[in-house]
């Protein structure tokens, strides 16, 4: 009977799978967290607590993992998103000694490739096409060379003495932006409906999904399948090719050296072969 007892009082013990996210989502190891970031791992956990409701956090093997990271499909970018909260969650959760296992263990992210640059063509054509909204929001992307994320939430009371002030979600990094004349020029024109750059039509905040679904439907009825993250690269590219050096382009972006000399590699070899000869040229 006493054995009875102690073995349905250790059964009422075990913790679940959404004890464990609870635990995670009260610690300061979460709070450290941007919100972005915040909002983003909050979409994961409720999935894992949702696909495993009952199930005890030290009994998830690999296979569990394997299983709900198959379901998202093709979706590899949700499924690569999925296992990095699982994985961060387990880590926190072995070294503060509630569990023991760790179902991530050999498992590798699907491979995405690249984030592809615009085609030159493409960045000319939004840059003037009469879509206020795709036309604004290329400018802001591109002259600034920011996150769409950090593009929505960039506000008119940010700019000032020809400058724009960016606090990155990503990385919490302050930035201020000199204006180029082109993005300076776009803005005088601008309507200003609500406190932030992109607004909806009723004057509130354009949130990136939002604006992601515009601007890759804009391409798209141009034939050309795009992510507006690819902008950011492009911007990167410009600054490269008209002799930024990579200190000088990574102020701009608030990436670190080493991403912008990745970014570098791609480059218009036809452009710089072409600088290469007119200088050699120059000099005898």
């Amino acid at each position: 009977m006493l054995g009875h007892r102690a073995r349905r009082e250790q059964v009422s013990k075990v913790m679940s799978v959404p004890d464990l996210v609870a635990l995670y989502q009260a610690s300061p190891k979460y709070a450290k967290l941007a919100k972005s970031s915040q909002a983003t791992y909050d979409i994961y956990l409720r999935q894992l607590s949702e696909a495993l409701p009952t199930a005890p956090a030290g009994l998830i093997e690999r296979r569990d993992v394997t299983m709900l990271l198959d379901r998202k499909g093709n979706r590899v970018a949700a499924a690569n998103l999925l296992l990095a909260v699982i994985r961060a969650l387990y880590a926190w959760a072995r070294d503060r000694g509630h569990v023991a296992n760790d179902p991530c263990l050999g498992l590798e992210p699907f491979d995405l490739g690249e984030h592809q640059p615009w085609p030159e063509w493409l960045i000319v054509e939004a840059l003037g096409e009469d879509n206020a909204r795709v036309r604004l929001a290329v400018h802001l992307l591109y002259y600034t060379a920011q996150r769409i994320g950090d593009v929505c939430g960039m506000r008119w009371s940010d700019i000032a003495d020809g400058r724009i002030t960016v606090t990155q979600e990503k990385t919490n990094k302050p930035l201020s932006i000199r204006l180029h004349e082109k993005l300076a020029a776009e803005l005088g024109s601008a309507s200003k409906r609500g406190l932030t750059i992109l607004t909806r039509a009723d004057g509130r905040r354009l949130n990136k999904i939002t604006l992601r679904k515009d601007l890759q439907a804009w391409a798209l009825e141009k034939g050309v399948k795009i992510v507006p993250h690819g902008l950011r690269k492009n911007a990167v590219i410009a600054l490269l090719e008209n002799d930024c050096s990579v200190a000088e382009t990574a102020a701009i972006s608030g990436q670190t050296l080493g991403m912008v000399e990745h970014y570098a590699k791609q480059r218009s070899q036809q452009k710089l072969g072409d600088a290469a000869i007119l200088k050699w040229e120059r000099n005898g």
